[in-house]
């Protein structure tokens, strides 16, 4: 199996509030977006690795990269509008020879060697993987006056979490329906993309710790998990 690893780090951190955004700043002593670097770097089903980036940053991602990405290929592409923009000219810059594509968050630096591995050969065997977590909480729908309307099953809902894994051919024929029936499929991963094509996904068990940097308080989460990473080793 030769996977292609798309690491989307071409988001404005507009929620964050800062900048640079986020996937580079320091944590725990290097930038986010090198955490998840490094992982696929190190996994033997990775055999290249697409960063998109916004283009204000792409000298910051270069310059991040350089000297610290070694046993695999990186191409370094400039993102979209959106994350399906983004996400697409990855899949645009991905080599012609490798069949699947794994989509992962650089805003989720605590990704695990094991769980790229699992979601990888899950989607092997299926066609199509994804991490999620299963919804611990219960969940209520609320209207838009802050009024409750109803509770759900929560045994049936998870939350999604990347890396998602799919073969590439599955993904370029959701963004060619995409482009089809003009239409614009309101996916807010590669999974939904799937989802419209009837695509069998397959679901890994997920972790908490591989959590997506979005707010201030996600941030000082992910710190506290590598100090306590290093403080058991």
């Amino acid at each position: 199996m030769k996977v292609s690893a798309i690491i989307v780090a071409a988001g404005a951190g507009t929620r964050f509030g800062t900048r640079p955004p986020k996937q580079f700043l320091d944590l725990g002593g290097r930038p986010v977006l090198l955490w998840s670097l490094e992982v696929f770097d190190r996994s033997p089903l990775i055999k290249e690795i697409v960063v998109v980036v916004p283009s204000s940053e792409k000298e910051t991602a270069i310059n991040i990269i350089e000297g610290r990405i070694h046993n695999e290929p990186i191409k370094v592409v400039l993102g979209g509008a959106t994350r399906q923009d983004s996400v697409k000219s990855g899949l645009d810059a991905v080599d012609p020879g490798i069949e699947w594509i794994a989509v992962h968050d650089a805003a989720r630096p605590l990704v695990t060697d094991m769980q790229i591995e699992a979601v990888c050969l899950m989607a092997h065997e299926i066609g199509a993987a994804i991490l999620a977590l299963p919804i611990q909480d219960t969940v209520k729908e609320v209207d838009k006056t802050g009024l409750i309307i109803r509770s759900h099953d929560r045994s049936r809902l998870y939350l999604a979490q990347t890396p998602q894994v799919c073969r590439r051919q599955d993904l370029e024929s959701a963004y060619s329906l995409r482009g089809d029936r003009g239409m614009i499929i309101k996916a807010t991963d590669e999974a939904g993309l799937l989802e419209a094509l009837g695509i069998t996904i397959g679901v890994v068990r997920g972790s908490p710790n591989n959590l997506k940097i979005t707010t201030q308080e996600d941030f000082k989460i992910a710190e506290a998990l590598i100090a306590s990473r290093s403080g058991s080793q």
